[in-house]
């Protein structure tokens, strides 16, 4: 039963009454006890408020008004304890830092509370007294009035359902934070205020960016905070601060479907809470071990921190401040499931979900988390069976359809990824049985959903900023926002008079008039909240009819195998490959729809091994000198690759030239063009898997709806070439001596690793080789020397005022950074030229990248990614890819690793010129030959290395 039929349910009930004069009997709820007898209390209580009375001095008044205030809250008197609250915040005397840091308490408090314009009363009046707070109250305060209002207004909105923009409080609040620590002006008192305000608050920060599905920036984010740690001495967290960090990287590896190592990670915050002495019932301390439990959930290990559960429960009882950070059902549910309980967990957390549904609604990340624990719960319970429907409709509160828009910008936390693939787990069945249609239908679904959504949220910024610079559009997108917060506030409405109604048939109400009076109250809110939805999704249809590339970037559809199938071409097929922590799965969809799933048996971390010891000599740029030799090239693990990933569906590739491969996490680094089919030990003896097919990379099945649905260029210039940037900011040099072979570096030339590189963008390397190849590619396609512009002119400034609609191919011929990779950069983008400010102002973001009106046949990418094969970095590839097909671009030309130049230029300009020559092939069948001729010594016998003709892959739509 759905949230209206269940209200409705209870408005029927009281109908029910009304006619027959009868009344349910329900049970009472004790009142909580108090600390102090009531007496004590009341004579505590008397003795402050003399005091208050007496008291002319502000900051002894701000003293005991807070006693005040804490005094009635222990003795869960709250509502006096707000107007205490409220009392001090009105208090001309108390100094008025204070009265805004009290004020937002307040406001913090009413959002709690889901009374929103009482709460934005108390901001508002926070935010004037903290104008009026001089300077030298700021050098006394616990904290700095802008924090905490800040944090008052991301609670509020958070509250509301407005996620979103709950995250720019809390941006605004850490760049505020880092200013302050950053500022050389400030005292060491303030700046070390601000570096406590930066890793109190880093785990809410990070929980707030993977609900925004930006788990890319939460992983760079909280990534730079240890680095800086490390590095650098200025932020000298205690032991509870670097607790803290470590659960915010703990919650940034589960949003990135890393649950081993997230399991390291809260134990080794477990550990340094240990170390400090952390009381057991303290709110940090409670929400590791929670959080630990739902890692060991995905895992299958719960029976290893079955301790847990009743420290869990002791701190819970002891601490009201932790009983209230998260609600009794989820805390119960979790100790039943610890205890192996699983009908137990299932039936208390379910009771607990009707409640966060009808507060909250399917779209918010508060019940998508809760809704996954409950699967999960449901799919471990060995004693019941979860019937395939059941399962459909929860997949639905997660994926969108044609016809049904789900925000994918909003994402559950913690176990999102585990459930899906326990779900898959749960439909495909071992190897060597066949799953039925319906099954097999459904777990594809969930496969694509899961590879749409780890990209999903790198792109979200963008698509605000497209919104931004399209009026029609962007009047829509506020009509959207204004429309959620209407449905959110009418939501809240029907759910507080539904549970009037609910304690009425409960508690036996039998009054005529009041049963009357809630029963029209409960019809009239349930008409407006029907109301709203509708309207809303109204709206969501209009964006998506009018904007299709806005729906794509914040909703995209979930496609079905018949509609990839629709797609394909002879000849071509689509694969979805994911790697597990205990069981691996391969999907292939078949021109005319045709679908099969087979079970794969490698684990994940046998898969991360191999592809690590493939890629070794290409990530460290061991680059081959004589003919014949290997360089390190791991031909055992090539064909083990082989073996378990492709071998299995071989039968279901038959026929095809071009293999469309959609993976993620750690199968995203995997070079599928230098798998071997057949056991090697030289590369005369190898026999490649890029000799039969061509693999082309693509994100996701909606990815590749989008891409082969674009209608043909109509672009009349050849070709326009951004190349050779000068990173330092002077004049660039003519490029290379003819012929000279030259291998890429990295961004940041450092024997460190780059994620612990702090760069200085004028000391990015620079790659005057790019400019020859770049001017190579023009003459293949008939350009002129204009076309290509380097140096200082191939600036992110001219890229966004230069007219690419009217160019069929454009290179961007510089350095790929992606998330991570550099201190500083949170999301993917292209190193260009510098413009005064480095990182700020020089790179190429995928939020410019979706805004750019292409029409281009090819964008190709002959950057040296050295980010690629690190963590999960190959995901990140997949949101640029997905940032350049919504920006118009049909296909893309990228490298995988630090390419030497002269087989860069060859390969590319080869490719180019063999479309020239033969209208009737492909693009991957060009690359293709181009691949298979430098295999064959035709660019000479040294080039035959997967080294020189393997880093290019395309990505995107493969035909002409």
């Amino acid at each position: 039963m759905n949230f209206i039929g269940r209200r409705r349910f209870a408005i029927v009930s009281i109908l029910f009454l009304l006619v027959t004069g009868a009344a349910a009997q329900g049970s009472t709820q004790a009142g909580s006890a108090t600390a102090l007898s009531p007496s004590k209390l009341e004579a505590q209580l008397q003795a402050l408020r003399q005091q208050l009375s007496a008291s002319r001095n502000g900051e002894e008044r701000y003293r005991i008004h807070q006693e005040l205030v804490d005094a009635l809250a222990k003795a869960s008197r709250m509502n006096e304890s707000r107007k205490q609250l409220d009392d001090m915040v009105e208090d001309a005397m108390v100094p008025n830092g204070r009265r805004s840091l009290a004020a937002s308490a307040l406001a913090s408090d009413y959002a709690r509370m889901y009374e929103f314009p009482r709460g934005q009363r108390a901001v508002s009046r926070a935010k004037r007294l903290a104008r009026d707070t001089p300077a030298e109250e700021l050098e006394t305060l616990p904290r700095e009035p802008s924090y905490a209002f800040l944090h008052a207004e991301a609670e509020m909105d958070r509250r509301a359902n407005r996620h979103e923009v709950a995250l720019t409080k809390t941006r605004e609040h850490a760049e505020l934070a880092w200013g302050n620590f950053n500022n050389p002006a400030f005292s060491d008192r303030r700046r070390q205020a601000a570096a406590n305000e930066l890793l109190n608050n880093l785990p809410q920060h990070v929980l707030l960016l993977v609900f925004n599905n930006r788990r890319d920036e939460a992983m760079s984010y909280v990534t730079a905070v240890r680095q800086r740690i490390t590095t650098q001495s200025d932020l000298h967290p205690d032991p509870q601060q670097l607790a803290g960090v470590l659960h915010a990287l703990a919650v940034a590896l589960c949003s990135q479907d890393d649950y081993d190592a997230a399991l390291d990670a809260i134990n080794a915050a477990i550990e340094e809470h240990r170390k400090a002495g952390t009381l057991e019932h303290s709110v940090s301390l409670g929400n590791s071990r929670r959080l630990r439990l739902m890692i060991a959930l995905v895992l299958g290990r719960m029976g290893e921190y079955v301790q847990d559960a009743p420290l869990i429960e002791r701190g819970r009882a002891e601490n009201a401040a932790l009983a209230g950070s998260y609600s009794a059902a989820q805390a119960e549910a979790l100790v039943f499931a610890a205890r192996g309980q699983w009908t137990d967990a299932a039936v208390r957390l379910g009771r607990g979900l009707d409640q966060v549904l009808r507060n909250q609604g399917s779209e918010s990340p508060f019940y998508k988390y809760q809704a996954q624990l409950h699967m999960l719960y449901r799919l471990r319970d060995a004693s019941t069976r979860v019937s395939e429907g059941e399962l459909q409709r929860f997949v639905a509160n997660f994926a969108s359809s044609d016809n049904d828009w789900v925000d994918s910008r909003f994402r559950g936390a913690y176990v999102e990824e585990g459930t899906f693939a326990a779900i898959i787990d749960y439909l495909v069945p071992p190897r060597g049985e066949t799953a039925t249609p319906s099954a097999a239908a459904l777990a594809f679904r969930v496969a694509e959903l899961l590879r749409t959504s780890s990209s999903q949220g790198a792109l979200a910024d963008g698509a605000a900023r497209l919104a931004a610079a399209e009026p029609a559009l962007r009047a829509l997108v506020e009509q959207e926002q204004v429309l959620r917060f209407e449905q959110t506030t009418s939501r809240l409405a029907f759910a507080a008079v539904a549970d009037r109604v609910e304690r009425a048939v409960r508690q036996g109400v039998n009054d005529e008039i009041v049963l009357k009076r809630l029963a029209a109250d409960a019809a009239d809110k349930e008409k407006s909240f029907a109301a709203s939805n509708a309207k809303l999704a109204d709206l969501r249809r209009q964006i998506a009819a009018r904007f299709p590339i806005y729906r794509e970037l914040i909703s995209p559809p979930i496609p079905t195998a018949n509609t990839i199938g629709a797609k394909l071409r002879p000849g071509e097929v689509y694969v979805n490959l994911y790697a597990g922590n205990s069981s691996s799965y391969a999907f292939v969809v078949r021109p005319g729809g045709e679908l099969t799933v087979q079970r794969i048996a490698a684990p994940r971390t046998d898969t991360r091994q191999m592809i690590s010891a493939l890629r070794a000599p290409f990530d460290s740029s061991r680059v081959p000198e004589v003919e014949g030799d290997p360089a390190g090239f791991d031909f055992a693990a090539s064909h083990a690759l082989y073996q378990t990933w492709i071998s299995p569906i071989q039968q279901s590739l038959r026929g095809a030239r071009t293999v469309y491969v959609s993976a993620g996490g750690v199968l995203s680094n995997l070079p599928w063009n230098v798998l071997l089919t057949q056991p090697a030990s030289t590369l005369l003896e190898a026999s490649w898997w890029v000799q039969q097919v061509t693999t082309v990379q693509i994100p996701g099945g909606s990815s590749l709806v989008q891409a082969l649905g674009q209608r043909a260029s109509k672009a009349r210039q050849p070709f326009l070439a951004f190349a050779h940037p000068s990173f330092d900011g002077r004049e660039a040099g003519k490029g290379t001596a003819p012929g000279a072979r030259i291998v890429r570096q990295s961004a940041v030339a450092s024997t460190a690793a780059p994620r612990s590189t702090t760069i200085d963008y004028r000391k990015v390397t620079p790659l005057p080789e790019t400019l020859d190849e770049a001017r190579a590619i023009a003459v293949s396609l008939g350009a002129d020397a204009a076309s290509v512009f380097y140096g200082e002119q191939a600036s992110r400034s001219r890229v966004m005022k230069q007219s690419l609609s009217d160019a069929r191919v454009i290179a961007f011929a510089t350095h790929g950074l992606l998330p991570g990779q550099v201190t500083g950069m949170l999301k993917a983008g292209l190193a260009m030229a510098y413009e005064g400010r480095g990182l700020a102002d020089s790179v190429l973001t995928i939020d410019d990248i979706i805004g750019l009106r292409l029409d281009a046949d090819w964008v190709v990418l002959s950057a040296c990614n050295t980010g690629y094969a690190s963590g999960h970095a190959g995901d990140s590839m997949s949101a640029l890819s997905r940032g350049f097909f919504a920006s118009g671009a049909r296909t893309l030309l990228a490298t995988q690793w630090a390419v030497e130049s002269e087989s860069a230029k060859q390969l590319t300009v080869q490719t180019f010129n063999i479309l020239a020559q033969d209208a009737t092939l492909s693009k991957a069948d060009a690359l293709g030959r181009s691949q298979r001729d430098m295999i064959a010594g035709k660019a000479g016998t040294l080039y035959r290395h997967p080294y020189f003709w393997a880093p290019y892959f395309l990505a995107g739509d493969a035909a002409r």
